[in-house]
């Protein structure tokens, strides 16, 4: 009889698993963690597994093809829809986090923290994509700072720049004609010196051509240069920056 109930039980967790199973769902990623389309799928370097929500949360694991962790996204919604926060802890090189990002969608706040061996090296708050308030960990000392100096940043302020692309920004004849806008974002890989590698366009089956072309103009003109990221010890290294730009007839 006992044997009879550990074989109904091991179904039972071996039927529940499967549903699970059956019920996530695989995406393929390319080098700036967007999906791939089918024609594109050569092209993918992470794949992410959407599990389906329990308990008011939804987890998404990206991994690399070896199966090495790289990020866990936890969307917590109110309802079944109504997606409130989104949770992304980033692991380094031995699968430990070094970056918890937590963004409240409903003000747009957000506090990114950085870690170094298990311990809290630096907490930036963020308003919008603007840091309103920051430290870091400098020689054992936590030093306030207006900048996240671990991701790449223009060598002039935010403001600075907007006030480039107000002034050089062409809105193309023939899109405005035919009413086309849109976002164009660009992908900037800043080398440890500050220099521009690699310009690419990371939605380019969003958007026009035509503004596309513009976006990549515009900032190819950009001459102030850039700052580097720092990893936590301080030291400048290669990372990809982007930059969206809007093209509005608003």
């Amino acid at each position: 009889m006992k044997k009879f109930i550990y074989l109904v039980f091991f179904i039972f967790l071996s039927s529940s698993s499967f549903l699970v199973a059956q019920k996530s769902k695989t995406v393929f990623l390319d080098k700036h963690f967007r999906p791939l389309t089918s024609k594109s799928i050569e092209d993918h370097q992470y794949q992410k597994t959407i599990f389906p929500i329990s308990e008011g949360i939804q987890k998404e694991r990206i991994q690399e093809l070896n199966g090495k962790l790289i990020r866990v996204i936890s969307n917590e919604f109110e309802g079944k829809k109504n997606l409130i926060r989104s949770i992304t802890e980033e692991y380094g090189e031995n699968e430990s986090i070094h970056k918890i990002s937590t963004l409240e969608l409903s003000t747009k706040k957000e506090m990114i923290e950085y870690f170094q061996e298990g311990k809290l090296v630096a907490r930036f708050l963020c308003n919008d994509n603007e840091v309103v308030f920051g430290w870091r960990v400098i020689d054992g000392e936590q030093v306030e700072t207006s900048r996240n100096e671990f991701e790449p940043d223009f060598a002039v302020s935010k403001q600075q720049f907007k006030d480039f692309l107000r002034s050089n920004l062409n809105f193309p004849e023939k899109a405005r004609k035919k009413s086309i806008q849109g976002i164009v974002t660009i992908a900037l890989e800043i080398m440890p010196d500050g220099s521009v590698n690699t310009m690419e366009i990371v939605n380019q089956d969003e958007v026009s051509p035509m503004l596309q072309e513009e976006a990549k103009r515009v900032i190819t003109a950009f001459d102030k240069g850039y700052k580097p990221a720092l990893d936590v010890n301080g030291n400048p290294v290669r990372k990809w920056m982007y930059v969206p730009v809007r093209f509005s007839l608003g």
